[in-house]
C-alpha cells in the first residue's frame, strides 16, 4: 500500500521530452513549464517511482489524497489532464497505460537523477518569454564559437558593437547553441522596446514570469529564479545603461545559477563583465581584379549575395564581383547596411547600385563629423536607403517608428489618419518596405507581425521630427491604442484568459509610451485618464500593482482639471484605487471613504455595477476590521439593488459575505445553510470560470468560509476535503489572488488551531510560494505572522517573540477579524514556556477584539484559554468557571469543535480533583454534539484516560484500605 513520504522526494524524472523533479511541483517539457494541477503531479510521482508496475486505484487514491475518501471519478479526471500534458505528439506516446482491474502504470523510459542537494524552488507561475527563432547566420561561426565558450567560463558577456552589427542575431544564434546547458530555460529580454529607465525592472520580471506588486520588481525576479539555471539575454541595452547595470549587479549578487548575455553600444561597465567586441564583416582589401569564386571567401560578399538572391534571380559573376566588393569596402562590412543595399540590387543592377551609393556618400560628406565612422556609414546607407523611397514609403517609414515595438496591419492603417494614404495606400506601402529590409515581418500563432530594427527605428523617428510630423502623429498613435484598451477592457470579463493575455499583454510598452506622452507637457491628460482606466484589466492581469497603483494615481490626481470627464471613467478609477488600497495599504477611515465614492459615483452615473462594487468592497473592509454588523447591512442594500436590476449573477457574491460576516457574529448555523447551498448551486450548475467581477473565484472563496464554519461546527474532516477541493480548484485554474486568500484565511489556520503541523507547513510552503509570485501586502504579513508562528511551534529560540510582533503589525495594519484567536494561540504557546504574564497580556489583547465589536464566533476560545492561565496560576475554582461559561457559550452558536476544547480542559481539572463522574459527563455531552465522531479523537482518548484514573483511583484506595485493615 503506497504511504506518502513526510520528505518530499528529491529526485528529478527525464522521460521523452519531459522533466519532473516533485519536491519543486515543477513539470517542464522542453524546457517550459507544464501547467496541471497537484494532485495530478502526485499521481505523476507514484507512477514514476514504479516505472513499468502497476500501481493500484487505492494506491494512488491514498498517495494524492492521504486520509481522504475520493471518488473514482476524480482519479479518472486527474489521469485524463495528466494524459494531456503528457501528450508527446511527436512521438505519439503515450506515458500512461491502464492495467485492467487494477489500476495504471508508466510505459516510457525513465532517466532518474539526485537532486537533494538542490534548492527545492517553486515553478514559476506565468511562461517565459520565449527566445526568438535564429535566422541564418554568414561570417560568424567563429564569433560564436568564442560566444559560445566564453558564457560557459564568465556569468555576464556583453555582445559590443555600432548599430547594425548584428549583435542581437548572435546574441539569438549562441542562446540557441547552449539551450542544453540550462535545464530551467533561456529567457530574451528586449529592452528596444523600453523607454523609460523605471521600467527595466518591470520588463525583466514580466519576461522571465516573476509576479509581484512591489515597486522592486527585482525582487520578483530573485525570488523566481532563486535556485534556477537560467541564461537571461538582455537585448540592446545601450540606452539605459545605468539601470541595466544596476539590476545585472543585484541579480548577479542574488543568483549565483544565473548567467547573463547582454548585446550593447558599448560595455555597462559591470566589475564581473566580459566584453566581447564584435568586428565588422570580412572584405577584401582590394576590390579591383577580384574574380567572384575569391570575393565570395569573404563573409560581407557572400552576405550581400545570399541577400540579394533572396529578393530575385542573382549569381555573381567575375563582372560584378569588383563592384560588390566595393559597396562592401564602402558599408564597412556593415551587416545591416549590407543587407538594405543587397535589397535593391533587382531594381538597379550592381554597377548603378554602386554609384547611387557612393553620390549619397559624397552628399552626407558634409554633415555632422562626432560620429564614429561607422556609425556614419550606417546613417548613410539608411539615409540612401530612405532616399529611394516613394512619398508613400517614406511617409509610412516615419509613422511606424511612433511604435515601441512589434505592430500589425491593422496598426499601420490605424495611422493612416495621420498620414493621409487610406488602408490600400498603406498596406502597399507597407509591403514594399518589407520587400526593401526596412520592416521585418514574422508569422506567430498564424498573425503577421512586424517591427522595425531598432537603428532603422531610431532613424526613422528621427526623420518624423524633421519633417515636423511628431505633434501630428502622436495623438493618432494614442487615440489608437486607446481604441486597443478599451476592446480589452470590453473583452475581459468575456473571452477565454489565455487568449486575451496572449493578444494585449504583448501591448504593455505601447500602453506606457501612450501614457507618457499624454501626461507630458504637449499631451492629452483627458485621452491619459481614459486609456489608465480601460488598461486596468492588463496590469491586473501581468501584476504589475506598483505600476498600476502609479498610474491610477496619477489619473486620478488629474481628474478635478479635466473638465467633461466620463462618469464611467470617474467610476472605474474609484473602483481600482479603492482595490489597491485594500491589498496595499492600511485599513482606515480612507479606505471606507473610497469604496462609498465609488458607490456615490455609482449613483450620479445611473450605474448598478459600480454601486454594487463599491458596496461590495465596503463589506469587504468592514469584515476584515472587525465591522460584521456594519457589513451585512452594507450587504442586504447591496441585494435589495441587484435584485431591483435583475443582476442575479451578483447575488452569489452578496450571500457569501453575509455567510462570512454571519460567522464571525457567532450566527453558525445560517452561516452554515447560506454556504453550503451557495457551494451545490456551483458544483451542480457547473459554473464556468472567468474573470471575475469581485478579485476571487467565487467557488473558491465560498469553500474558503464554509470550511471555516465546518470546522467550528464540529466536522473537521469534512472541512479538511473542502479545503483540498478548493486548493485544487484554485490551482487549476492558475488564480494566485484566489490560493492566497483560501491559505490565509482558512487552510493554515484551520490546521495550526487542529494542531496539524504538518498540513499548516504545508500550506505555508505554498503561500511563500505564492508570495514570490505575487507579493500582496496584505497576505504578506498574514504570511509572515504564520511563518513565525511555526517556528515558534517547533521551539525556535526567538520565534515566539517575533510572532506577537506580527500579530501586531497585523493588526496596525487594521486587519482585526482573526485578532482574538490569535492572540489565543500566542497565549497558549507562552503558557506553554511558563511565561504566564505574557500569556495574560496576551489575553487582555484578545479580550480587547472579541468583546467590543460584538462578534462571538470565538469568545468561548477566549474564555477557555483565560481558564487555562487561571488554572496555571493556582485559581482552579475561577478556571472551572471559565471553561463552563466556554462550554456554554460554545453549545449556544453551535461552535461544537469550541465546547470540546473547553470540554476538554474543564475534564483534565476535575480528574485532577478526582471528580471523574463530572469529568466523563462533561467530555461525553461534548462528544454527544459531534456530527463527526472520529473527528475529534482527542475526546475519545479523554473518555478512556477518565476510566482508567478512575479505576485506578479505586483499586489505590481499596489497597490502601486492605493496608490499614
Amino acid at each position: 500500500m503506497a504511504t506518502r513520504d513526510v520528505g518530499p522526494d528529491q529526485n528529478t524524472y527525464l522521460f521523452g521530452p519531459f522533466r519532473f523533479t516533485p519536491a519543486r511541483q515543477l513539470l517542464l517539457r522542453d524546457g517550459k513549464p507544464v501547467r496541471i494541477g497537484a494532485r495530478a503531479l502526485d499521481i505523476l510521482t507514484l507512477l514514476l517511482r514504479q516505472p513499468g508496475e502497476p500501481v493500484s486505484k487505492q494506491e494512488l487514491q491514498e498517495f494524492a489524497w492521504p486520509g481522504a475518501f475520493v471518488h473514482d471519478s476524480n482519479l479518472r479526471v486527474n489521469i485524463a489532464s495528466l494524459r494531456r500534458a503528457l501528450s508527446d505528439t511527436a512521438e505519439h506516446a503515450s506515458y500512461i497505460a491502464s492495467v485492467p482491474w487494477r489500476g495504471y502504470r508508466f510505459v516510457g523510459t525513465v532517466e532518474v537523477i539526485s537532486t537533494a542537494a538542490e534548492n527545492p524552488v517553486a515553478p514559476i507561475a506565468r511562461a517565459r518569454k520565449p527566445l526568438p527563432e535564429p535566422t541564418t547566420v554568414i561570417g560568424r561561426s567563429e564569433q560564436i564559437r568564442k560566444l559560445v565558450n566564453t558564457i560557459a567560463e564568465e556569468r555576464c558577456t556583453t555582445i559590443v558593437g555600432p548599430g547594425g552589427v548584428g549583435k542581437t542575431t548572435i546574441a539569438i544564434s549562441v542562446a540557441h547553441q547552449v539551450r542544453e546547458t540550462y535545464r530551467d530555460g533561456i529567457c530574451f529580454i528586449d529592452l528596444a522596446t523600453i523607454g523609460d529607465p523605471q521600467y527595466v525592472g518591470a520588463a525583466i520580471a514580466n519576461a522571465v514570469g516573476a509576479r509581484q506588486t512591489a515597486d522592486d520588481h527585482l525582487t520578483g525576479v530573485v525570488n523566481a529564479l532563486l535556485g534556477q539555471r537560467v541564461l537571461l539575454v538582455l537585448d540592446n541595452c545601450e540606452h539605459l545603461l545605468a539601470p541595466v547595470a544596476a539590476a545585472v549587479s543585484r541579480l548577479l549578487a542574488a543568483l549565483p545559477d544565473v548567467t547573463i548575455l547582454a548585446t550593447s553600444r558599448e560595455p555597462l561597465g559591470h566589475v564581473l563583465e566580459h566584453v566581447h567586441r564584435l568586428p565588422m564583416l570580412e572584405v577584401p582589401a582590394i576590390s579591383q581584379g577580384v574574380t567572384a569564386q575569391q570575393a565570395m571567401e569573404y563573409s560581407a560578399i557572400e552576405l550581400f549575395v545570399t541577400r540579394a538572391r533572396e529578393r530575385g534571380e542573382y549569381t555573381l559573376t567575375d563582372l560584378d564581383a569588383p563592384h560588390v566588393a566595393a559597396i562592401c569596402q564602402q558599408l564597412d562590412g556593415i551587416p545591416l547596411a549590407i543587407e538594405l543595399a543587397a535589397s535593391k540590387t533587382a531594381a538597379f543592377g550592381v554597377p548603378k547600385l554602386l554609384t547611387l551609393l557612393e553620390q549619397r556618400f559624397r552628399l552626407l560628406s558634409n554633415g555632422p563629423r562626432d560620429a564614429p565612422v561607422r556609425q556614419q556609414t550606417l546613417l548613410a546607407t539608411l539615409d540612401w536607403s530612405y532616399r529611394l523611397l516613394s512619398d508613400d514609403e517614406a511617409k509610412l517609414l516615419r509613422l511606424l517608428s511612433v511604435f515601441a515595438g512589434v505592430f500589425n496591419m491593422a496598426d499601420a492603417v490605424a495611422l493612416s489618419e495621420a498620414s493621409g494614404l487610406d488602408a490600400p495606400q498603406t498596406l502597399s506601402a507597407l509591403e514594399r518596405l518589407s520587400s526593401r529590409s526596412l520592416v521585418a515581418t514574422e508569422y506567430e500563432s498564424g498573425v503577421l507581425r512586424c517591427r522595425l530594427l531598432e537603428t532603422t527605428r531610431l532613424y526613422a523617428a528621427a526623420r518624423l521630427v524633421d519633417e515636423s510630423e511628431h505633434e501630428r502623429a502622436m495623438p493618432v498613435y494614442a487615440r489608437h491604442i486607446l481604441s486597443i484598451f478599451e476592446r480589452a477592457d470590453a473583452e475581459w470579463s468575456k473571452r477565454d484568459k489565455h487568449a486575451w493575455m496572449e493578444e494585449y499583454a504583448p501591448r504593455v510598452d505601447d500602453l506606457r509610451k501612450a501614457l507618457s506622452w499624454a501626461f507630458g507637457a504637449n499631451g492629452d491628460k483627458k485621452l491619459g485618464v481614459t486609456l489608465t482606466a480601460v488598461a486596468i484589466p492588463l496590469w491586473e492581469e501581468l501584476s504589475l500593482v506598483g505600476e498600476f497603483r502609479s498610474a491610477v494615481g496619477r489619473a486620478v490626481h488629474e481628474l478635478d482639471r479635466i473638465k467633461d470627464c466620463p462618469t464611467n471613467i470617474k467610476m472605474k478609477l474609484a473602483w481600482s484605487r479603492a482595490s489597491g488600497m485594500n491589498f496595499a495599504q492600511p485599513f482606515t477611515a480612507e479606505t471606507d471613504a473610497a469604496w462609498l465614492n465609488c458607490f456615490e459615483l455609482g449613483i450620479e452615473g445611473n450605474s448598478t455595477e459600480f454601486q454594487l462594487r463599491g458596496l461590495w468592497g465596503l463589506s469587504v473592509t468592514l469584515i476584515y476590521t472587525g465591522r460584521s454588523l456594519e457589513a451585512i447591512e452594507r450587504l442586504n442594500r447591496f441585494k435589495e439593488i441587484a435584485e431591483a436590476c435583475s443582476d442575479w449573477s451578483a447575488i452569489p457574491e452578496a450571500d457569501r459575505l453575509l455567510g462570512m460576516a454571519e460567522i464571525y457574529l457567532g450566527q453558525l448555523n445560517s452561516a452554515s445553510q447560506r454556504l453550503e447551498r451557495l457551494a451545490l448551486r456551483y458544483e451542480r450548475d457547473q459554473v464556468p470560470v472567468r474573470n471575475t467581477r469581485y478579485n476571487l473565484d467565487q467557488l473558491v472563496a465560498i469553500k474558503c468560509s464554509l470550511a471555516l464554519v465546518l470546522w467550528l461546527s464540529g466536522e473537521p474532516k469534512r472541512a479538511t476535503q473542502v479545503l483540498r477541493e478548493a486548493t485544487e480548484r484554485a490551482e487549476s485554474i492558475g488564480h494566485t489572488v484566489s490560493l492566497s486568500n483560501l491559505l490565509s484565511l482558512g487552510s493554515i489556520p484551520i490546521a495550526l488551531w487542529a494542531g496539524d503541523l504538518e498540513a499548516a507547513a504545508k500550506y505555508q510552503a505554498m503561500l511563500e510560494e505564492d508570495g514570490r509570485r505575487e507579493d500582496i501586502e496584505i497576505w504578506g504579513r498574514v504570511r509572515r505572522f504564520f511563518a513565525a508562528v511555526l517556528r515558534a511551534r517547533r521551539n525556535e529560540l526567538g520565534a515566539l517573540t517575533e510572532a506577537r510582533s506580527k500579530l501586531e503589525d497585523l493588526i496596525a495594519w487594521g486587519f482585526t477579524m482573526r485578532a482574538p484567536m490569535y492572540y489565543c494561540m500566542l497565549a497558549e504557546m507562552h503558557l506553554a514556556n511558563g511565561e504566564i504574564d505574557k500569556a495574560g497580556s496576551a489575553m487582555r489583547e484578545a479580550r480587547k477584539y472579541a468583546v467590543l465589536p460584538g462578534e462571538r464566533w470565538c469568545l468561548a476560545e477566549v474564555l477557555r484559554v483565560d481558564g487555562l492561565i487561571q488554572l496555571r496560576a493556582g485559581n482552579s475554582s475561577a478556571a472551572e468557571r471559565l471553561f463552563a461559561d466556554a462550554i456554554r457559550d460554545a453549545r449556544e452558536i453551535g461552535a461544537y469543535m469550541l465546547e470540546a476544547r473547553a470540554a476538554l480542559a474543564l475534564s483534565e481539572l476535575l480528574v485532577a480533583e478526582d471528580r471523574f463522574d463530572d469529568a466523563f459527563s462533561v467530555v461525553d455531552s461534548a462528544y454527544a454534539k459531534m456530527s463527526e465522531k472520529t473527528g475529534c479523537p482527542e475526546l475519545i482518548e479523554a473518555q478512556n484516560r477518565i476510566r482508567n484514573h478512575q479505576r485506578a483511583s479505586v483499586e489505590s484506595s481499596a489497597s490502601s484500605g486492605r493496608v490499614t485493615s
